[in-house]
């Protein structure tokens, strides 16, 4: 018999999705400001402006126009995996602290023979 606890809930297989959905807009994104970074830089490169001298300027380009979409969407891949995986997890029975029966709990902090003194 499954309880509210214990049945998958649908809300992490949706973030999953929409979180893949956002990272494709952001690759597409990434890949159409990689493509008219390219052609600004080619375009300046035709009209006599040298290289030498401006090779920062063309990394930072290439860094403030499209580099972080593709960061943001690696960023929404792992939250993806993370919603999915939280969603295949959902209803394991699995505690963070469970506790073993009868014998108290998994972690003691302190011992009774007195690692921390006791009382």
């Amino acid at each position: 018999m499954m309880d509210e606890f214990s049945k998958p809930s649908k809300k992490g297989s949706i973030l999953a999705v929409a979180c893949y959905v956002f990272a494709v807009a952001l690759l597409i994104t990434a890949f159409v400001s990689l493509a008219a970074c390219h052609q600004n830089i080619s375009r300046q490169l035709e009209q006599g402006v040298p290289v030498q001298g401006n090779e920062l300027a063309i990394v930072n380009l290439y860094l403030t126009s499209c580099v972080q979409y593709f960061a943001f969407a690696a960023a929404m891949v792992f939250c993806g995996k993370a919603a999915g995986a939280q969603e295949r997890d959902a209803g394991t029975g699995y505690a963070l602290y469970a506790q073993r029966s009868g014998r108290g709990p998994w972690l003691h902090l302190h011992g009774r023979d007195g690692a921390g003194g006791g009382r």
